[in-house]
């Protein structure tokens, strides 16, 4: 991890675990498969095990007993809780366990702080044992990370050692919290941006060469010109990988498509590249994975980029194939609902995000995002506070990113959350989720930037919505 020349080491990579109290309160599970089928009473009791199962076939099953008694076992279980099938969708050469053998499988239920090594041990050794194992702890099928820069407060704070901040942003978007139940796993953020270091050590990980394009020249180079420590900086909070070598973005395991839309190394294709960035990528199939579009550019007076009729165009588009789009509202202070020409700009259904800044107790709007009813979300966006991603080399991070180009990547990575744990949503069910779960901002009168993003209780709600 650099900032200028500092490196550090640190971070590791860590998943849910029980707590010691935990471990001493919960009984030790201890799944048996044996040898032949038995029969068993539920609940056995604990003076009396010896009762809970019994051999049709005549086996010995002293041993087995024996260990149960001598460990006081509290109660004996089937494994599977029915063996009901549904035999008419079975073919015929099916390996579908048979409902006898569904009876070999018994949970045996230990007191806490049972000898829970030497009871699989001696299980082990039996002859009517094929296999013991002591029951692990269930948890959802991701991890959560401890990358060394995330921190561990909603609150600013420095490394001392290489200078740069924390991802307070997380806190405060209750994003650590989502992660309990999702990583962006199986969900595309394609951001269309200026230029991407596809090397960072944060990004490899998760960058999906093969849909990098770039939309003025119709290649596959996508770091061209001076200006890639933006979309390096952006996907970096978007969905930097859990990696325990730097940070970690709010969809740490999401895929990222790299789409450059401002400048080609070859010659300029005709038309407008960033609404046919947009339309590249609504063409692409994803293999059956939900796509979100975070657009990531304002006009050259700060406004709403919306204005551009082929570019509001193609984000309608996106949105009627089920596209989440995302877009970064601008920093002009001026309402977003109104082009650079002073017209009304004809609504997309995308997210437009606005930015707040950083107050220790308070969501406060940042002075420079743009405003109004359009807007339906912002988030942390300052930027002298956003640390993310930098291009100096594939191991650098920087301080001070923000805007709404900061902003935005939060909301996105917050939609890869939600759709992951409910593939099912729309686009439109998945901003009314941001708005009813979302917060009040600290904003000046007729300047109204949505609600603040709960990227926890938005996560939460999604999951909750019907599939």
């Amino acid at each position: 991890m650099r900032r200028d020349d500092a490196k550090s080491n640190a971070g590791r990579f860590v998943g849910l675990t029980p707590t010691d109290e935990t471990k001493l309160t919960r009984p030790t599970i201890v799944q048996v498969q044996l040898r032949t089928p038995v029969k068993h009473a539920l609940d056995a009791a604990a003076e009396e095990p010896t009762m809970g199962i019994s051999s049709p076939s005549g086996v010995n099953l002293s041993g087995l007993q024996q260990v149960m008694s001598e460990h006081d076992i509290v109660k004996v279980e089937p494994s599977f809780r029915s063996t009901n099938v549904r035999r008419e969708f079975v073919a015929p050469d099916s390996n579908l366990l048979q409902d006898s053998e569904k009876a070999k499988y018994l949970d045996l239920h230990f007191p806490p702080g049972a000898d829970v090594k030497a009871i699989v041990q001696k299980l082990n050794q039996l002859p009517e044992v094929e296999k013991a194992i002591e029951m692990p702890t269930a948890i959802p099928p991701n991890a959560i990370p401890s990358d060394p820069l995330i921190g561990s407060t909603d609150q600013v704070s420095v490394d001392p050692a290489t200078g740069l901040e924390h991802e307070w942003y997380v806190f405060r978007c209750a994003a650590d919290q989502a992660w309990a139940s999702a990583s962006g796993f199986n969900v595309i953020i394609a951001d269309i941006d200026f230029g991407f270091l596809t090397s960072h050590q944060d990004l490899v990980a998760n960058l999906d060469l093969s849909h990098a394009h770039n939309a003025v020249d119709g290649s596959a180079n996508v770091s061209v010109g001076g200006s890639i420590d933006h979309g390096t900086g952006v996907m970096g909070l978007a969905a930097a990988a859990a990696n325990g070598m730097g940070m970690a973005g709010f969809a740490f395991s999401a895929s990222l498509w790299p789409i450059q839309a401002n400048q080609g190394a070859g010659a300029s294709l005709p038309g407008d590249s960033f609404a046919n960035a947009i339309a590249w990528v609504s063409s692409q199939d994803t293999g059956g994975k939900r796509l979100i579009i975070n657009l990531e550019v304002q006009t050259g007076n700060f406004g709403n980029y919306e204005m551009v009729p082929a570019v509001n165009q193609a984000i309608r588009d996106a949105i009627a194939q089920g596209i989440v789009v995302c877009v970064a509202a601008g920093n002009g202070d001026k309402d977003a609902g109104v082009g650079d020409d002073g017209l009304p700009i004809t609504p997309t259904g995308s997210i437009l995000v606005g930015a707040t800044q950083y107050d220790p107790s308070q969501n406060v709007r940042a002075s420079f995002s743009n405003f109004g009813s359009r807007i339906v979300v912002s988030a942390p966006g300052d930027s002298s506070h956003d640390v993310t991603c930098s291009t100096s080399s594939d191991d650098s991070y920087r301080n001070g990113f923000g805007g709404t180009s900061g902003a935005t990547p939060k909301i996105s990575g917050t939609v890869a959350l939600m759709l992951e744990v409910n593939p099912s949503l729309t686009p439109a069910t998945v901003q009314q989720i941001l708005v009813a779960t979302g917060s009040p901002i600290i904003t000046d009168d007729g300047k109204p930037i949505g609600v603040f993003l709960n990227a926890g209780a938005a996560v939460a709600q999604a999951s909750a919505q019907p599939v």
